[in-house]
Protein backbone atom coordinates (compact mmCIF):
# COMPACT_ATOMS: atom_id res chain seq x y z
CA UNK A 1 0.00 0.00 0.00
CA UNK A 2 2.80 2.38 0.91
CA UNK A 3 4.56 1.77 -2.42
CA UNK A 4 1.27 2.31 -4.23
CA UNK A 5 0.74 5.70 -2.56
CA UNK A 6 4.32 6.72 -3.28
CA UNK A 7 3.95 5.73 -6.93
CA UNK A 8 0.66 7.63 -7.15
CA UNK A 9 2.38 10.76 -5.85
CA UNK A 10 5.01 10.46 -8.56
CA UNK A 11 2.35 10.07 -11.26
CA UNK A 12 0.53 13.14 -9.97
CA UNK A 13 3.77 15.11 -10.04
CA UNK A 14 4.42 14.05 -13.63
CA UNK A 15 0.91 15.01 -14.71
CA UNK A 16 1.04 18.43 -13.04
CA UNK A 17 4.51 19.09 -14.44
CA UNK A 18 3.42 18.08 -17.93
CA UNK A 19 0.38 20.35 -17.78
CA UNK A 20 2.35 23.34 -16.54
CA UNK A 21 5.40 22.68 -18.69
CA UNK A 22 8.99 22.35 -17.59
CA UNK A 23 11.17 25.40 -17.15
CA UNK A 24 12.05 26.84 -20.56
CA UNK A 25 15.82 26.93 -20.06
CA UNK A 26 18.75 27.31 -17.71
CA UNK A 27 17.70 30.80 -16.66
CA UNK A 28 14.26 29.55 -15.62
CA UNK A 29 15.76 26.56 -13.84
CA UNK A 30 18.30 28.64 -11.93
CA UNK A 31 15.57 31.16 -11.06
CA UNK A 32 13.45 28.32 -9.73
CA UNK A 33 16.42 27.17 -7.68
CA UNK A 34 16.86 30.56 -6.05
CA UNK A 35 13.18 31.34 -5.55
CA UNK A 36 11.84 27.95 -4.44
CA UNK A 37 14.51 25.31 -3.92
CA UNK A 38 16.90 27.37 -1.78
CA UNK A 39 14.23 28.43 0.78
CA UNK A 40 13.04 24.83 1.16
CA UNK A 41 16.56 23.43 1.56
CA UNK A 42 17.43 26.17 4.06
CA UNK A 43 14.25 26.02 6.14
CA UNK A 44 13.63 22.26 6.03
CA UNK A 45 17.06 20.63 5.55
CA UNK A 46 19.84 22.91 6.78
CA UNK A 47 19.28 22.15 10.47
CA UNK A 48 20.40 18.52 9.99
CA UNK A 49 22.50 18.84 6.83
CA UNK A 50 24.18 22.24 7.09
CA UNK A 51 27.28 23.64 8.75
CA UNK A 52 28.73 21.20 11.27
CA UNK A 53 25.62 19.02 11.01
CA UNK A 54 25.78 16.45 8.20
CA UNK A 55 23.35 13.70 9.15
CA UNK A 56 23.85 10.64 6.98
CA UNK A 57 26.97 12.23 5.53
CA UNK A 58 24.87 14.51 3.30
CA UNK A 59 25.38 18.28 3.27
CA UNK A 60 23.45 21.17 1.74
CA UNK A 61 25.91 23.78 2.97
CA UNK A 62 26.72 25.07 -0.53
CA UNK A 63 25.95 24.67 -4.24
CA UNK A 64 28.62 22.02 -4.66
CA UNK A 65 27.85 19.72 -1.75
CA UNK A 66 24.12 19.37 -2.49
CA UNK A 67 25.12 17.25 -5.52
CA UNK A 68 27.43 14.93 -3.57
CA UNK A 69 26.20 11.61 -2.22
CA UNK A 70 26.00 10.96 1.50
CA UNK A 71 26.70 7.72 3.30
CA UNK A 72 24.28 5.82 1.06
CA UNK A 73 26.54 6.42 -1.92
CA UNK A 74 23.48 7.18 -4.07
CA UNK A 75 23.54 10.40 -6.07
CA UNK A 76 21.06 12.82 -4.48
CA UNK A 77 20.18 14.38 -7.84
CA UNK A 78 19.71 12.45 -11.10
CA UNK A 79 19.06 14.77 -14.03
CA UNK A 80 18.42 11.89 -16.48
CA UNK A 81 15.89 10.21 -14.19
CA UNK A 82 14.50 12.90 -11.87
CA UNK A 83 12.00 10.54 -10.21
CA UNK A 84 14.85 8.30 -9.07
CA UNK A 85 16.78 11.14 -7.46
CA UNK A 86 17.55 10.22 -3.85
CA UNK A 87 16.62 13.74 -2.74
CA UNK A 88 13.18 13.52 -4.33
CA UNK A 89 12.62 9.98 -3.05
CA UNK A 90 13.37 11.12 0.48
CA UNK A 91 10.86 13.96 0.23
CA UNK A 92 7.94 11.79 -0.93
CA UNK A 93 8.58 8.59 1.03
CA UNK A 94 5.72 7.30 3.20
CA UNK A 95 8.20 5.62 5.55
CA UNK A 96 8.76 7.98 8.52
CA UNK A 97 12.26 6.51 9.00
CA UNK A 98 13.21 7.47 5.44
CA UNK A 99 11.18 10.58 4.68
CA UNK A 100 12.88 13.91 5.09
CA UNK A 101 12.71 16.11 7.03
CA UNK A 102 12.91 13.59 9.84
CA UNK A 103 10.50 14.00 12.76
CA UNK A 104 8.87 17.02 11.14
CA UNK A 105 5.96 17.84 8.86
CA UNK A 106 6.49 16.66 5.27
CA UNK A 107 7.34 19.12 2.51
CA UNK A 108 4.19 20.32 0.74
CA UNK A 109 3.23 18.94 -2.68
CA UNK A 110 3.96 22.21 -4.50
CA UNK A 111 7.53 22.25 -3.17
CA UNK A 112 8.04 18.62 -4.16
CA UNK A 113 6.82 19.51 -7.65
CA UNK A 114 9.33 22.37 -7.72
CA UNK A 115 12.16 19.95 -6.92
CA UNK A 116 11.11 17.58 -9.70
CA UNK A 117 10.81 20.43 -12.22
CA UNK A 118 14.18 21.86 -11.22
CA UNK A 119 15.97 18.50 -11.51
CA UNK A 120 14.31 17.65 -14.85
CA UNK A 121 15.30 21.06 -16.19
CA UNK A 122 18.99 20.47 -15.53
CA UNK A 123 19.30 21.27 -11.80
CA UNK A 124 20.91 24.63 -12.53
CA UNK A 125 22.09 26.73 -9.59
CA UNK A 126 22.95 29.74 -11.73
CA UNK A 127 24.18 30.61 -15.20
CA UNK A 128 26.84 28.42 -16.79
CA UNK A 129 29.53 30.94 -15.83
CA UNK A 130 28.22 31.13 -12.26
CA UNK A 131 28.27 27.34 -11.94
CA UNK A 132 31.92 27.30 -12.97
CA UNK A 133 32.83 29.67 -10.13
CA UNK A 134 33.52 28.63 -6.56
CA UNK A 135 30.58 27.19 -4.57
CA UNK A 136 28.14 29.63 -2.97
CA UNK A 137 26.90 28.96 0.56
CA UNK A 138 23.23 28.19 1.05
CA UNK A 139 23.09 30.80 3.82
CA UNK A 140 24.14 33.54 1.39
CA UNK A 141 21.73 32.31 -1.28
CA UNK A 142 18.89 32.27 1.22
CA UNK A 143 19.75 35.77 2.41
CA UNK A 144 19.45 36.98 -1.17
CA UNK A 145 16.46 34.81 -2.10
CA UNK A 146 14.34 35.27 1.03
CA UNK A 147 11.53 37.66 0.16
CA UNK A 148 12.14 41.05 1.74
CA UNK A 149 9.30 42.23 3.93
CA UNK A 150 8.41 45.70 2.84
CA UNK A 151 8.20 48.34 5.52
CA UNK A 152 4.66 49.62 6.11
CA UNK A 153 3.93 53.11 4.84
CA UNK A 154 2.37 53.90 8.21
CA UNK A 155 2.91 52.00 11.46
CA UNK A 156 -0.39 50.98 13.04
CA UNK A 157 1.17 50.90 16.50
CA UNK A 158 4.42 51.99 18.12
CA UNK A 159 7.24 49.46 18.21
CA UNK A 160 10.08 49.10 20.67
CA UNK A 161 13.12 50.78 19.12
CA UNK A 162 15.87 48.17 18.99
CA UNK A 163 18.66 50.37 17.60
CA UNK A 164 19.54 54.07 17.32
CA UNK A 165 22.55 55.92 15.91
CA UNK A 166 23.52 59.60 16.04
CA UNK A 167 25.43 61.43 13.33
CA UNK A 168 28.65 63.14 14.41
CA UNK A 169 27.14 66.61 13.88
CA UNK A 170 23.95 65.78 15.85
CA UNK A 171 21.76 66.65 12.87
CA UNK A 172 20.52 63.13 12.10
CA UNK A 173 19.20 60.34 14.29
CA UNK A 174 18.89 56.93 12.66
CA UNK A 175 16.19 54.70 14.11
CA UNK A 176 15.63 50.99 13.47
CA UNK A 177 12.12 50.32 12.20
CA UNK A 178 10.44 47.39 10.44
CA UNK A 179 12.67 46.33 7.51
CA UNK A 180 14.08 49.85 7.31
CA UNK A 181 16.27 52.47 8.90
CA UNK A 182 14.50 55.78 9.47
CA UNK A 183 16.71 58.85 9.05
CA UNK A 184 15.26 61.61 11.24
CA UNK A 185 16.11 65.29 10.97
CA UNK A 186 16.59 66.17 14.63
CA UNK A 187 15.88 69.88 14.33
CA UNK A 188 12.63 69.36 12.40
CA UNK A 189 11.70 66.09 14.15
CA UNK A 190 10.71 64.74 10.74
CA UNK A 191 11.80 61.84 8.54
CA UNK A 192 14.43 62.86 6.00
CA UNK A 193 14.75 59.43 4.39
CA UNK A 194 13.72 55.77 4.73
CA UNK A 195 16.43 53.17 3.97
CA UNK A 196 15.09 49.63 3.20
CA UNK A 197 16.96 46.67 4.71
CA UNK A 198 16.99 42.95 3.95
CA UNK A 199 16.10 41.95 7.51
CA UNK A 200 12.97 42.74 9.47
CA UNK A 201 14.68 43.54 12.79
CA UNK A 202 17.51 46.09 12.96
CA UNK A 203 19.90 44.83 15.64
CA UNK A 204 22.81 47.28 15.32
CA UNK A 205 24.10 50.22 13.26
CA UNK A 206 27.52 51.82 13.04
CA UNK A 207 29.28 54.51 11.03
CA UNK A 208 32.28 53.46 8.94
CA UNK A 209 35.00 55.49 7.21
CA UNK A 210 34.08 57.37 4.03
CA UNK A 211 30.54 58.25 5.06
CA UNK A 212 29.36 54.63 5.08
CA UNK A 213 26.61 53.20 7.22
CA UNK A 214 26.77 49.52 8.27
CA UNK A 215 23.51 47.88 9.36
CA UNK A 216 22.94 44.47 10.95
CA UNK A 217 19.47 43.04 10.44
CA UNK A 218 17.59 39.80 9.96
CA UNK A 219 15.02 37.46 11.45
CA UNK A 220 15.96 36.02 14.88
CA UNK A 221 16.81 32.33 14.70
CA UNK A 222 16.42 32.29 10.92
CA UNK A 223 18.97 34.47 9.12
CA UNK A 224 21.06 37.59 9.50
CA UNK A 225 22.85 39.89 7.10
CA UNK A 226 25.13 42.93 7.18
CA UNK A 227 24.57 45.73 4.68
CA UNK A 228 26.63 48.79 3.89
CA UNK A 229 25.16 52.01 2.48
CA UNK A 230 26.62 55.22 1.10
CA UNK A 231 24.84 57.51 3.54
CA UNK A 232 25.03 60.60 1.31
CA UNK A 233 23.18 58.90 -1.55
CA UNK A 234 21.40 56.21 0.56
CA UNK A 235 22.54 53.64 -2.02
CA UNK A 236 23.11 50.07 -0.81
CA UNK A 237 26.69 49.19 -1.75
CA UNK A 238 26.62 45.52 -0.82
CA UNK A 239 25.13 42.90 1.49
CA UNK A 240 27.67 40.62 3.19
CA UNK A 241 28.29 38.59 6.34
CA UNK A 242 25.30 36.28 5.98
CA UNK A 243 24.57 34.09 9.02
CA UNK A 244 22.00 31.70 10.49
CA UNK A 245 20.91 34.22 13.10
CA UNK A 246 20.97 37.95 13.62
CA UNK A 247 24.36 39.54 14.27
CA UNK A 248 23.92 41.44 17.53
CA UNK A 249 27.17 43.39 17.61
CA UNK A 250 29.21 45.29 15.02
CA UNK A 251 32.09 47.76 15.33
CA UNK A 252 33.93 49.84 12.74
CA UNK A 253 37.68 50.27 12.68
CA UNK A 254 38.76 53.82 13.59
CA UNK A 255 41.43 53.76 10.88
CA UNK A 256 40.85 50.93 8.41
CA UNK A 257 38.01 50.49 5.95
CA UNK A 258 36.82 47.47 7.90
CA UNK A 259 34.04 46.36 10.20
CA UNK A 260 34.02 43.59 12.82
CA UNK A 261 30.97 41.51 13.67
CA UNK A 262 30.06 38.98 16.36
CA UNK A 263 27.60 36.18 15.63
CA UNK A 264 25.17 33.92 17.48
CA UNK A 265 27.38 30.87 16.95
CA UNK A 266 30.17 32.50 18.96
CA UNK A 267 32.29 33.48 15.97
CA UNK A 268 33.90 36.86 15.30
CA UNK A 269 34.86 38.12 11.83
CA UNK A 270 36.56 41.19 10.38
CA UNK A 271 35.23 42.22 6.96
CA UNK A 272 36.81 44.50 4.38
CA UNK A 273 34.42 47.24 3.23
CA UNK A 274 36.16 47.21 -0.15
CA UNK A 275 35.87 43.51 -1.03
CA UNK A 276 33.13 42.64 1.52
CA UNK A 277 35.03 39.44 2.26
CA UNK A 278 36.07 38.16 5.67
CA UNK A 279 39.76 38.90 6.33
CA UNK A 280 39.92 37.33 9.79
CA UNK A 281 37.44 34.87 11.27
CA UNK A 282 37.55 32.67 14.36
CA UNK A 283 35.23 30.76 16.67
CA UNK A 284 35.90 33.01 19.62
CA UNK A 285 33.23 31.98 22.14
CA UNK A 286 31.20 28.97 23.23
CA UNK A 287 27.96 30.96 22.94
CA UNK A 288 26.58 33.98 21.11
CA UNK A 289 28.57 37.21 20.87
CA UNK A 290 26.63 40.14 22.34
CA UNK A 291 28.98 43.06 21.77
CA UNK A 292 32.07 44.03 19.76
CA UNK A 293 34.47 46.96 20.27
CA UNK A 294 37.49 48.05 18.24
CA UNK A 295 40.31 49.52 20.28
CA UNK A 296 41.32 53.13 19.65
CA UNK A 297 44.83 51.88 18.90
CA UNK A 298 43.36 49.70 16.13
CA UNK A 299 45.41 46.68 17.23
CA UNK A 300 42.78 44.97 19.37
CA UNK A 301 39.26 43.71 18.92
CA UNK A 302 37.18 43.14 22.06
CA UNK A 303 34.21 40.78 22.26
CA UNK A 304 31.61 39.99 24.93
CA UNK A 305 29.54 36.83 25.03
CA UNK A 306 26.71 34.89 26.59
CA UNK A 307 29.35 32.33 27.66
CA UNK A 308 30.22 34.57 30.65
CA UNK A 309 33.47 35.77 29.17
CA UNK A 310 34.97 38.64 27.23
CA UNK A 311 38.09 38.41 25.08
CA UNK A 312 40.53 40.47 23.06
CA UNK A 313 42.09 39.50 19.73
CA UNK A 314 44.77 40.89 17.48
CA UNK A 315 43.19 42.68 14.51
CA UNK A 316 45.99 41.56 12.19
CA UNK A 317 46.17 37.85 12.94
CA UNK A 318 42.95 37.23 14.90
CA UNK A 319 44.96 35.52 17.66
CA UNK A 320 43.64 35.56 21.23
CA UNK A 321 45.40 38.11 23.42
CA UNK A 322 43.48 38.02 26.72
CA UNK A 323 40.42 36.32 28.20
CA UNK A 324 38.44 38.30 30.80
CA UNK A 325 36.79 35.42 32.61
CA UNK A 326 35.82 36.43 36.14
CA UNK A 327 32.21 37.22 35.23
CA UNK A 328 29.44 35.40 37.05
CA UNK A 329 26.84 35.68 34.27
CA UNK A 330 26.57 36.57 30.59
CA UNK A 331 28.55 39.61 29.45
CA UNK A 332 26.47 42.06 27.45
CA UNK A 333 28.81 45.00 26.99
CA UNK A 334 32.46 45.75 26.36
CA UNK A 335 34.19 49.02 25.40
CA UNK A 336 37.73 50.33 25.13
CA UNK A 337 38.96 53.14 27.41
CA UNK A 338 42.31 54.75 28.16
CA UNK A 339 42.46 52.67 31.36
CA UNK A 340 41.79 49.36 29.61
CA UNK A 341 38.72 47.44 28.45
CA UNK A 342 35.54 47.75 30.52
CA UNK A 343 32.85 45.07 30.73
CA UNK A 344 29.26 44.97 32.00
CA UNK A 345 27.69 41.62 32.89
CA UNK A 346 24.19 40.35 33.60
CA UNK A 347 24.60 40.71 37.36
CA UNK A 348 24.98 44.47 36.88
CA UNK A 349 28.71 44.43 37.63
CA UNK A 350 30.98 46.93 35.87
CA UNK A 351 34.67 46.05 35.62
CA UNK A 352 37.78 47.70 34.22
CA UNK A 353 40.60 45.33 33.30
CA UNK A 354 44.37 45.75 33.43
CA UNK A 355 46.56 43.68 31.13
CA UNK A 356 50.00 42.37 32.06
CA UNK A 357 50.97 38.73 32.06
CA UNK A 358 47.24 38.08 32.35
CA UNK A 359 44.03 40.09 32.57
CA UNK A 360 43.03 41.24 36.06
CA UNK A 361 40.15 43.29 37.41
CA UNK A 362 41.55 46.64 38.51
CA UNK A 363 38.18 48.14 39.54
CA UNK A 364 34.65 46.84 40.01
CA UNK A 365 31.30 48.41 40.82
CA UNK A 366 28.01 46.55 41.34
CA UNK A 367 24.45 47.82 41.42
CA UNK A 368 23.63 48.37 37.75
CA UNK A 369 20.56 46.92 36.03
CA UNK A 370 20.78 43.07 36.10
CA UNK A 371 20.20 42.53 32.38
CA UNK A 372 22.27 41.64 29.35
CA UNK A 373 22.90 44.97 27.65
CA UNK A 374 25.50 46.86 25.67
CA UNK A 375 27.81 49.43 27.16
CA UNK A 376 28.44 52.84 25.59
CA UNK A 377 31.40 55.18 25.96
CA UNK A 378 31.62 58.76 24.72
CA UNK A 379 34.36 61.22 25.64
CA UNK A 380 35.61 58.69 28.23
CA UNK A 381 32.21 58.65 29.97
CA UNK A 382 30.50 55.26 30.32
CA UNK A 383 26.76 55.24 29.65
CA UNK A 384 24.58 52.49 31.14
CA UNK A 385 20.83 52.17 30.55
CA UNK A 386 18.81 51.60 33.72
CA UNK A 387 15.04 51.53 33.16
CA UNK A 388 14.05 55.19 32.63
CA UNK A 389 17.48 56.78 33.01
CA UNK A 390 21.00 56.59 31.64
CA UNK A 391 23.63 56.37 34.33
CA UNK A 392 26.97 58.07 33.65
CA UNK A 393 30.22 56.75 35.06
CA UNK A 394 33.81 57.89 34.64
CA UNK A 395 37.04 56.08 35.53
CA UNK A 396 39.50 57.95 37.70
CA UNK A 397 42.98 57.12 38.95
CA UNK A 398 44.47 58.62 42.07
CA UNK A 399 47.48 57.95 44.27
CA UNK A 400 47.08 56.23 47.60
CA UNK A 401 49.51 54.89 50.18
CA UNK A 402 50.88 51.48 49.28
CA UNK A 403 50.57 49.73 52.63
CA UNK A 404 52.19 46.54 51.34
CA UNK A 405 55.31 48.43 50.28
CA UNK A 406 56.00 49.96 53.70
CA UNK A 407 59.35 49.03 55.18
CA UNK A 408 58.68 48.29 58.83
CA UNK A 409 62.32 48.84 59.69
CA UNK A 410 62.28 52.40 58.41
CA UNK A 411 61.32 55.37 60.44
CA UNK A 412 57.64 56.15 60.84
CA UNK A 413 58.44 59.70 59.75
CA UNK A 414 59.48 58.54 56.29
CA UNK A 415 56.77 59.03 53.67
CA UNK A 416 55.15 55.77 52.51
CA UNK A 417 55.33 54.71 48.89
CA UNK A 418 52.42 55.57 46.63
CA UNK A 419 50.49 53.46 44.15
CA UNK A 420 47.81 54.21 41.57
CA UNK A 421 44.26 53.21 42.39
CA UNK A 422 41.65 52.84 39.65
CA UNK A 423 38.02 53.38 40.58
CA UNK A 424 34.63 54.27 39.14
CA UNK A 425 32.98 57.60 39.88
CA UNK A 426 29.30 57.99 39.11
CA UNK A 427 27.97 61.28 37.76
CA UNK A 428 24.38 62.51 37.76
CA UNK A 429 22.10 60.41 35.55
CA UNK A 430 20.29 61.51 32.41
CA UNK A 431 16.55 61.40 33.10
CA UNK A 432 14.19 60.01 30.46
CA UNK A 433 10.39 59.68 30.20
CA UNK A 434 8.88 58.39 33.48
CA UNK A 435 7.62 54.78 33.41
CA UNK A 436 9.10 54.10 29.96
CA UNK A 437 12.02 51.70 29.57
CA UNK A 438 15.14 52.55 27.56
CA UNK A 439 16.12 49.60 25.34
CA UNK A 440 18.73 51.17 23.02
CA UNK A 441 21.08 54.13 23.19
CA UNK A 442 23.72 56.01 21.22
CA UNK A 443 26.13 58.89 21.80
CA UNK A 444 28.61 61.00 19.85
CA UNK A 445 31.64 63.08 20.71
CA UNK A 446 29.57 66.24 20.22
CA UNK A 447 28.04 65.66 23.66
CA UNK A 448 24.70 64.42 22.37
CA UNK A 449 23.06 61.24 23.73
CA UNK A 450 19.94 59.58 22.34
CA UNK A 451 17.82 56.66 23.51
CA UNK A 452 15.11 54.48 21.97
CA UNK A 453 12.23 53.54 24.28
CA UNK A 454 9.90 50.56 24.46
CA UNK A 455 6.93 52.66 23.27
CA UNK A 456 8.51 53.97 20.05
CA UNK A 457 9.75 57.27 21.47
CA UNK A 458 13.24 58.66 21.12
CA UNK A 459 14.78 60.94 23.71
CA UNK A 460 17.80 63.21 23.21
CA UNK A 461 20.05 65.03 25.67
CA UNK A 462 22.77 67.65 25.35
CA UNK A 463 24.90 66.45 28.22
CA UNK A 464 26.72 69.74 28.65
CA UNK A 465 23.48 71.65 29.13
CA UNK A 466 20.97 69.63 31.15
CA UNK A 467 20.20 66.23 32.64
CA UNK A 468 16.64 66.50 31.31
CA UNK A 469 15.70 65.69 27.70
CA UNK A 470 16.44 68.21 25.02
CA UNK A 471 13.99 66.65 22.56
CA UNK A 472 11.62 63.67 22.39
CA UNK A 473 9.08 62.37 19.88
CA UNK A 474 7.43 59.20 18.56
CA UNK A 475 9.97 58.19 15.93
CA UNK A 476 7.76 56.06 13.67
CA UNK A 477 5.83 57.00 10.51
Amino acid sequence: MRNYVQATLLVLLLIVTANEGLADGPNDASRLFLDRIVPTLYEKCFGCHGGASTEGGYSVVDTEKIFKAGDSGISPISIDQPEKSELLQRLISMDPAIRMPLDADPVDLKSIQDFRTWIASGAMVGSKKEQEKKPVSLVELYGNAAPSQKAPMHYTRPIAISSVLLSADSRSLLVGGYSEVLDWNIEMESIACRIPTRGRLISDMKWAPGGKLVVASGAPGKFGVLEVFDFATKVRLSPFGYSRDICYGISSSPYRNEVAAGFADGSVSIFSLETYQSRVSSLAHAAGVTSIAWSSRNDRLYSASLDRSAKSFGTTDGELRFAYSDHERSVGGIVDTQYGPVTLDETGALRVWSEGDEARTSAKQDGFAPVVQRLLVANETLLICDKERIRRVVIVQDEVDDEKAKDKEKSDNEKPKKKKRTRFKELASLQSIPNRRIISATANTDGCVAAGLDDGQVVLWRTGESLNPWKSWIALP
